[in-house]
């Protein structure tokens, strides 16, 4: 503040008044909650973009019949799709996970 001229000084404190005057217009808990109720939103959104793998190993178990080879193998490879999915959207959600599997063929091992 002090290194301003005396014109200057005038225009800052006419723009300190008045965002001291606009600040009370809105509280700072009504904007505060907006913020709050974002942030979960956001983070509700990324928590239910996780697959969970369960429901559907539980839906290909129960739709996929057969006990012979056949049956058996396209219900494991399946399920490894799932976790395969699973894994690649926790890789890049995940830094942990990241640096576990950097590389494809990291998964592939």
């Amino acid at each position: 503040r002090f290194l301003l001229s005396e014109t200057q000084r005038r225009l800052f404190e006419k723009l300190v008044l008045y965002c001291d005057k606009s600040a009370n217009l809105i509280p700072v808990s009504f904007v505060l909650g907006f913020y709050v109720a974002l942030v979960l939103e956001r983070w509700w959104g990324q928590f239910r973009a996780v697959p969970a793998p369960d429901g559907l190993m539980v839906a290909v178990a129960g739709s996929v019949h057969g006990a012979d080879p056949r049956g058996r193998l396209l219900r494991r490879t399946l399920l490894r799709y799932c976790g395969l999915a699973a894994l690649l959207v926790l890789r890049a959600v995940s830094t942990p996970v990241y640096k576990r599997f950097p590389t494809c063929d990291h998964l592939v091992q």
